[in-house]
């Protein structure tokens, strides 16, 4: 009997209950795991499930719903029970799943080969040609071992009677099996000993398959694997991630990638290496803008060409999505028989393509017990419930079938099973779908022993992760022994150790060096902020104008302070505003948060969790209400700085010294460096005397205050200024510090340019020339000692050369490093 605390609802009798026949009694295969479950009790439960939630904020399991506030950041939603396949079932699934595949990839074999089942009359040709997902250019295009479907996802539904129906094949770029994995893995540490006694059969072995067929697949020794992404806004980016970093392969997306002579090649920072294998996860028409289709950012130009040249083998084949169709289902048991001689072991759910006659009549005529949908999934249409419409909305759905036929697919509603899910103590009833696998290993054809498990919303049963579903495990409890490897190196033997990291994508490594760069901007425009918003508003005419003159330090061509004249108190506190919170315009410091927040999410797996959580915290550090005091802004600035002082601490303290380090500090020394000179520009024009103030404001924003009233107590001169914030190699804070530093990063980087590294060397050096106590400035209300000007003349086009110089230098790196592009020889001085 059901015990109290698991009591479920009153069954359906129009479903299949996975958990019991009448409502009462466990069905055998659950009768153990429900008396466990009683074992552990209610408490006991909700203790394990509470852990494993923070696990999965932890370890940043994520989903991506379009449209849902959280974005990229909703937790992923996983269901503390499993759901339990019988041994004996399971073996009737994986013959239906593994025959399946066979007779899929024989299809596409022949879609892109031979066509002798359109020349048969097997499969009506349009199918074939008004599919846009039938790539022409890769027609005729020999594909190695005739692998076109490396990994087949196959959805599962149970009718009423107990049976299993396929409801959709996944052919393109299949997911879900990493977070099949990552299921597994959450459940398993909740249940330990459940899952121990249950003798549920492993994951590990299939991905260790999987792992070798790819390997097998390149033909060659040590071959190069990479994992392409669309990016982190995809919806299940973690997968791709989590996926990469299990089977060891590199996480790519289409610009870390090339083609040069019709090979692909991976662009890092020690040079193009090539590619061997691409395990994709982008869609067939986004993979080649050259040849498919042109708007697409997410692929690689000339992917196409590299195929047909045999030079790099892609899993998913390109062109397979062909068959991610449901017009193809009411085939199918035909093609079995025709193909492989066998009839099909799993049925498909019944399915009409209204491109012929009598299933388009069929179909007008029962639109109360179909749902339609797109026969092309890429015409972007939801399913249309048919009982759900009135008189008016039939007819309108009527007239649309009609006129475009042979673009539909009416599918009979299928009456889902349901499962238990369990929520704050007690069990519900939910609709489930299964997710299964079929992996090619070239040679044979294996199952994924259990899957995926997607579960409906409360509201209804219809079975969609976009529209609020979550997932379950699936446990096959096995009757035999079980292969218990792991991924994971085994406690109990040593591992190699590595001294080296692995190979940095320049995309990995250009938005290190942006977040570094944005990280540093952000504090520059704070510190520069502070110190003009805590005067403004007390400012008298004279101290206004040297508020203005700090504010030129931005350099803003979004300034919104007029041109022509000068700005009033009021304009000038206006123009602060905007330049804290405005996210609209670029050069604020709420918008170089956000790139912040941007750029750190692309590499967030390269960060530790705690600097993460920082960048997150930074999103919320300028937020700014209209009813706030002025005083109240300077308070937001210094908590925005303390934030940002963090993060250079992580940074210096808290990431390993290789190059992706060495990125993000070429980065912050950069901007600093550029920041530095713009600053120190403005010293080198004589100061009126009303300007001198000038000079305390800049060693405030250079946090250097402390450092020149050490040395020269609080007497402010020029050149005393110049000695702290340019010349002085111990602050680093200085121009001097920046550029030595800049120097010596660069030259650990490899391939490394002499040349540019010599112009650093240089521009450091011809700083350092300048004798300071040559040049004297005018005291207030002295004149101007004669022989003076020139010295000075002759630093201001120096840190004016270097304005321009730091940009071009940044050029060279990028192109060296992330674009792979020629490079432009840059001088200074010369």
């Amino acid at each position: 009997m059901i015990p109290d605390l698991l009591q479920i609802p009153l069954r359906d009798p129009t479903v299949y209950d996975e958990l019991s026949a009448d409502g009462v009694t466990p069905r055998p295969h659950w009768a153990g795991f429900v008396e466990s479950l009683q074992a552990i009790g209610s408490e006991e439960l909700a203790k394990r499930w509470e852990r494993a939630e923070r696990r999965i904020r932890e370890n940043g399991v994520t989903y991506n719903i379009y449209g849902d506030p959280l974005g990229a950041k909703r937790p992923w939603r996983i269901d503390l029970l499993p759901l339990l396949i019988s041994a004996e079932e399971w073996r009737s699934i994986e013959a239906g799943i593994i025959q399946r595949a066979r007779l899929l990839n024989l299809l596409l074999e022949d879609l892109y080969g031979s066509q002798r089942l359109l020349a048969d009359g097997c499969l009506p040709a349009a199918l074939l040609f008004a599919n846009p997902e039938f790539l022409r250019p890769l027609a005729g295009v020999r594909v190695p071992r005739q692998t076109y479907l490396h990994l087949l996802a196959v959805d599962l539904a149970r009718s009423p009677d107990g049976n299993w129906w396929v409801i959709a094949d996944r052919t393109q770029a299949p997911s879900g099996a990493g977070y099949a994995l990552e299921n597994r893995t959450i459940v398993g540490d909740a249940l330990p000993d459940l899952f121990r006694i249950a003798n549920v059969q492993r994951l590990a072995p299939f991905f260790r398959a999987q792992r070798d067929a790819l390997i097998n697949l390149a033909g060659c020794d040590n071959p190069r694997i990479v994992l392409l992404t669309p990016g982190p806004f995809n919806e299940t980016y973690f997968e791709h991630s989590y996926l990469a970093r299990y089977l060891g392969f590199t996480l790519v997306e289409g610009a870390d990638l090339t083609v040069r002579e019709r090979r692909v090649y991976l662009k890092t920072v020690e040079g193009l290496q090539q590619v061997d294998v691409i395990l994709r996860r982008v869609d067939d028409s986004f993979c080649d803008p050259l040849e498919l289709r042109a708007d697409s950012f997410l692929g690689v130009a000339g992917l196409v060409e590299a195929i047909a040249a045999g030079n790099v083998k892609v899993a998913n084949a390109l062109g397979s999505g062909l068959i991610e169709t449901a017009a193809i289902m009411p085939f199918l048991p035909g093609l079995s028989r025709h193909l492989l001689g066998e009839s099909l072991k799993l049925t498909s759910v019944a399915t009409w393509w209204c491109g012929q006659d009598y299933e388009l009549d069929w179909v007008l005529h029962h639109l109360d017990g179909v749902v339609i949908k797109p026969a092309f999934p890429s015409r972007g249409m939801e399913p249309v419930f048919g009982a759900a419409l009135g008189k008016a909305g039939k007819e309108q759905l009527a007239n649309q079938l009609r006129s475009r036929p042979y673009e539909y697919v009416a599918q009979e509603q299928v009456a889902l099973s349901s499962a238990p899910v369990w929520d704050s103590g007690h069990l519900y009833s939910r609709s489930v779908v299964l997710r299964t696998y079929v992996l090619n290993t070239g040679t044979a054809w294996t199952a994924m022993p259990g899957g995926l498990v997607r579960v409906a919303g409360s509201d209804g049963p219809v079975v969609s992760m976009q529209q609020g579903g979550h997932s379950k495990d699936a446990w096959v409890l096995w009757d035999g022994p079980i292969d218990t490897f792991s991924m994971l190196p085994p406690r109990n033997q040593p591992i190699e150790l590595r001294g080296a990291n692995p190979d940095l994508p320049s995309r990995a490594a250009d938005n290190l060096f942006w977040l570094g760069r944005y990280a540093e901007r952000s504090e520059n425009i704070a510190r520069l902020l502070r110190a003009l918003i805590t005067r403004v508003r007390r400012a008298g005419e004279a101290e206004l104008g040297c508020l203005v003159r700090l504010h030129s330090c931005f350099d803003s061509r979004h300034s919104k302070l007029p041109k022509k004249r000068r700005p009033t108190a009021m304009e000038l506190e206006q123009e602060l505003i905007s330049l804290m919170s405005d996210a609209g315009r670029p050069d604020s410091l709420a918008s170089n948060l956000a790139e912040v927040y941007r750029v750190g999410g692309t590499v967030r797996e390269r960060l530790s969790a705690d600097m993460t959580r920082l960048i997150g915290q930074l999103t919320e550090a300028v937020h700014v209400e209209e009813y706030m005091l002025f005083v109240e802004y300077s308070a937001v600035l210094t908590g925005c700085l303390e934030l940002l002082s963090a993060f250079s601490g992580m940074e210096r303290e808290n990431i390993t010294r290789g190059s992706g380090w060495l990125f993000m500090s070429l980065g912050r020394r950069l901007e600093r460096a550029m920041y530095s000179a713009r600053q120190l520009r403005e010293i080198t024009t004589p100061l009126a005397e009303s300007e001198w103030p000038l000079l305390e404001y800049l060693l405030e924003v250079a946090d250097s205050a402390m450092t020149y009233r050490s040395r020269y107590f609080t007497t402010l001169q020029p050149v005393a200024v110049l000695d702290v914030l340019m010349a002085d190699e111990t602050n680093p804070r200085s121009l001097d510090f920046q550029l030595n530093h800049l120097a010596d990063l660069y030259q650990k980087l490899p391939r490394h340019m002499p040349d540019d590294l010599r112009t650093m060397r240089h521009a450091a050096a011809l700083l350092r020339s300048f004798d300071l106590r040559a040049i004297h400035y005018p005291l207030p209300g002295a004149a101007e000692p004669e022989g003076n000007s020139d010295e000075r003349s002759r630093l201001a086009r120096s840190l004016r050369e270097l304005e321009y110089l730091l940009p071009s230098w940044s050029n060279n790196l990028s192109n060296t490093y992330f674009s792979h592009a020629r490079t432009f020889p840059i001088t200074i001085g010369e």
